[in-house]
C-alpha cells in the first residue's frame, strides 16, 4: 500500500468514526454507552474526527503525485534515501476498523438481568459517602428512583422516618434465588463513567403475584416502604400495592 492510499484510508476511517459518533448522538443512543455528563467530550471528538478526515481528503485532492511512487512528498535530492519510503503497515487501520464495524453492526441495547446476574445486584452497597443532596431529601417519595432510595438508606442515620412512605419506582425484574418466593428485585444499572463500570442496584419488592412477572420485564412498582435488615444493614422493602408492566425508559441507566 503506497503512502497516498494509506493517507486516503486514514481520512475515510476518521470520517466514518465521526459519522458514527454523530449517529449515536442524534438518535439518542449515546447514553447507552456513557454517563450523560461526558457527552460534550463525545461531541468534541466527533467534530475533531470530521474536521481531520475532511482536511486530509482536501490536502490529498489539492496535492498531485510528483513521482512514480505516488507520494506527493517524495523528494529527489541527492541525499534522498528510498529506504525511507517503506510501505506503511495496514495494522493501525485494521485496529481502527474493528471497533467501527462493531459499533455499526452490533445494535445498542441496555444491560439487563443477564448482566446483573454476572455482576451482582446491590440493595445496600456503599454508593456514596457523606451527606446526600438536600434537594433529594426534599423530593417527594413517589418521585425518587431506585438510586435515590439506595443513597438515602446508605447515608441517613434516622431511617425510621421513611417507614410507610409510598415508593414509586421503575426497574426491570431481577430474581435472586435467596429471596422468598413472593419477592423480586426492581433493578436498574447505574453508570459512573461508561457502561464498562456499570453496576446493578435494586430494591426488594414483596408482591404475591410475583410468579407472573418475566425476568427482564420492566415494571412500575408502587407501595409503602418497610424497613428490613439484611446482612446487618437496614434496607428498603416495597410492599407493592400495584406492579404494572411498562416500556423500558428512554434512558434505562441512572447516573450517580
Amino acid at each position: 500500500m503506497n503512502p497516498r492510499t494509506y493517507r486516503r484510508l486514514q481520512a475515510i476511517l476518521a470520517l466514518a468514526l465521526g459519522f458514527y459518533l454523530f449517529n449515536v448522538i442524534s438518535n439518542g443512543k449515546l447514553y447507552l454507552y456513557i454517563n450523560i455528563r461526558f457527552a460534550w467530550l463525545t461531541v468534541l471528538g466527533m467534530l475533531i474526527l470530521l474536521a481531520l478526515g475532511a482536511n486530509m481528503l482536501d490536502v490529498l485532492r489539492r496535492t498531485r503525485p510528483e513521482s512514480t511512487d505516488d507520494d506527493p512528498g517524495h523528494s529527489h535530492s541527492p541525499e534522498h534515501d528510498h529506504a525511507d519510503h517503506a510501505e506503511p503497515s495496514a495494522w493501525p487501520l485494521v485496529l481502527l476498523l474493528i471497533p467501527l464495524l462493531i459499533g455499526f453492526l452490533v445494535p445498542a441495547r441496555p444491560l439487563g438481568a443477564e448482566a446483573a446476574s454476572s455482576r451482582g445486584v446491590t440493595v445496600s452497597g456503599a454508593l456514596a459517602s457523606g451527606e446526600v443532596s438536600p434537594l433529594l431529601l426534599q423530593t417527594g417519595p413517589d418521585q425518587r428512583t431506585v438510586l435515590d432510595w439506595i443513597r438515602i438508606f446508605n447515608t441517613q442515620t434516622d431511617l425510621e422516618q421513611y417507614e410507610g412512605e409510598t415508593a414509586n419506582v421503575i426497574g426491570f425484574v431481577y430474581r435472586d434465588p435467596r429471596l422468598p418466593a413472593d419477592r423480586f428485585i426492581a433493578s436498574r444499572f447505574a453508570v459512573t463513567c461508561c457502561v464498562a463500570d456499570a453496576f446493578a442496584l435494586g430494591m426488594q419488592v414483596e408482591w404475591p403475584e410475583n410468579a407472573g412477572l418475566g425476568v427482564d420485564e420492566w415494571v412500575q412498582v408502587k407501595g409503602p416502604l418497610r424497613i428490613i435488615e439484611q446482612d446487618g444493614r437496614k434496607i428498603p422493602l416495597i410492599v407493592a400495592e400495584s406492579v404494572r408492566s411498562v416500556e423500558a425508559p428512554a434512558q434505562p441507566y441512572l447516573f450517580p
